[in-house]
């Protein structure tokens, strides 16, 4: 059994539920008890708008869950999912003054209790101020609890909370996205920054900026049309403006130059991106990529993206943002430079297809996907075919009970040994695939 702990207007709730219980049913008890219509309420847990129709299980992997419930006349950024209006801020703001005021009580009290025990006062009327220090100090202690729950609950790392001039809304959080007010009074979110930085060794005449989408797509399946399709209006001259050691370039797939060695790009993009498919594929000059001020909250589909950079050692996906990403497939596939990668910001709830995604990724040592959700994933196809270097694996949080076909598998992990590869012994189908090999 599991716990949801809903704190509703100061008030706490526990609701007994079982795991593959959807949110939905377990909101529903708790709106029952608190007489309110489940459709008037937002339901919030670490800041983010919990989905209803996910399971207890996949919103979280405890057994408790903590939620904060609001009505919802509190404005939710539609982009992020964050709180901006200021009903929750104000609450904080509010005890923090109760806390300042608080301060002040007990400075006057311990005023009092010394004059008192300097005039020799009746040691009873002592103890009462004393009780009072006390009872102060406990309203003090469960104010700071509140207001570190409350700020936890909607802080990320680098949030903070600013005051903006306006007589609704006065305070409002501010993070990696800004808000930005507009003719009718509204606010929106705009990103600071959303850019990808590059390194490419120029060898030749020429490197390949981005996958040149010029590919006779007749013959391809309706599904992977869709995918072509969407990748290629993504990744265009509307969209990016590209730096070339900090001088702006008209868009290009390629670039030619005379210089040599390292050349540093910069890609900056004016949209949110919902497709990053075959975005870097077949970029061989490829050796370093940093995507941490890249905001990727939109993507959905990461197939191929990159495909054949056969030249890449280093990717930093530190503030990557996978969670809603559906296809995975192919994504790292003949990355044969790559010795190690570290894939632990990356969200997989929704992720359905891993199949090909480190195949022919010679050099790869170990990796570690203990951080990997995998209960929606049905194919796993060659996803570490070809990883000869491998010697060890992580799949400790791995779940194929909906995965139809991980067939070849580990096919050529020739150094990769059965007692380095960490993975559920209760899960026979892994089992039977390791065994293979």
């Amino acid at each position: 059994m599991a716990e949801a702990i809903f704190t509703y207007e100061q008030q706490i709730i526990k609701i007994q539920c079982n795991k593959n219980q959807k949110m939905k049913e377990i909101c529903k008890s708790l709106s029952t008890k608190i007489k309110e219509d489940i459709n008037s309420l937002i339901f919030l847990g670490q800041g983010i708008q919990i989905n209803l129709e996910k399971t207890f299980n996949e919103i979280t992997k405890e057994n408790k869950l903590s939620i904060l419930v609001y009505k919802t006349d509190i404005e939710i950024c539609p982009k992020c999912g964050r709180i901006i209006n200021n009903k929750m801020i104000d609450n904080i703001i509010s005890m923090i003054n109760n806390v300042n005021y608080s301060l002040i009580g007990i400075k006057r009290q311990i005023e009092l209790v010394m004059n008192d025990i300097l005039n020799k006062s009746d040691i009873n009327f002592i103890n009462n101020q004393l009780n009072n220090i006390n009872l102060i100090v406990n309203n003090i202690s469960e104010n700071t609890k509140k207001i570190n729950n409350e700020l936890n609950q909607i802080k990320f790392n680098g949030d903070e909370i600013v005051e903006r001039n306006n007589n609704n809304h006065k305070y409002f959080i501010k993070n990696s996205n800004t808000i930005k007010q507009n003719n009718n009074n509204n606010y929106k979110v705009e990103s600071q920054k959303n850019e990808i930085t590059c390194i490419y060794n120029k060898q030749d005449d020429k490197i390949n900026l981005f996958y040149d989408f010029n590919e006779d797509i007749e013959d391809w399946g309706e599904e992977l049309k869709k995918k072509y399709i969407e990748g290629k209006n993504n990744i265009n001259e509307k969209n990016i403006d590209i730096y070339i050691n900090d001088k702006k370039i008209p868009f290009n797939y390629k670039y030619k130059s005379n210089e040599k060695g390292d050349i540093k790009v910069k890609f900056i993009f004016n949209k949110l991106l919902t497709s990053t498919s075959h975005m870097f594929d077949g970029c061989s000059s490829l050796k370093s990529i940093n995507l941490s001020s890249f905001n990727s909250i939109n993507v959905k589909d990461m197939l191929c993206m990159f495909y054949r950079c056969s030249s890449v050692q280093l990717i930093d996906f530190s503030s990557f943002n996978t969670t809603n990403v559906r296809d995975m497939s192919w994504m790292f596939n003949r990355c044969s430079s790559l010795k190690s990668i570290d894939l632990s910001s990356f969200n997989t709830t929704k992720v359905n297809n891993f199949a090909y995604m480190f195949w022919g990724c010679s050099s790869l040592k170990s990796i570690d996907l203990s951080s990997f959700n995998t209960i929606n994933v049905n194919n796993m196809t060659c996803m570490f075919c070809g990883c000869s270097s491998l010697k060890s694996i992580n799949l400790s949080s791995f779940n194929t009970t909906n995965v139809n076909n991980m067939s070849f598998m580990f096919h050529g992990c020739s150094s990769l040994k059965k007692e380095n590869v960490k993975f559920k012994n209760s899960d026979k189908k892994l089992l039977n695939e390791i065994n293979k090999y």
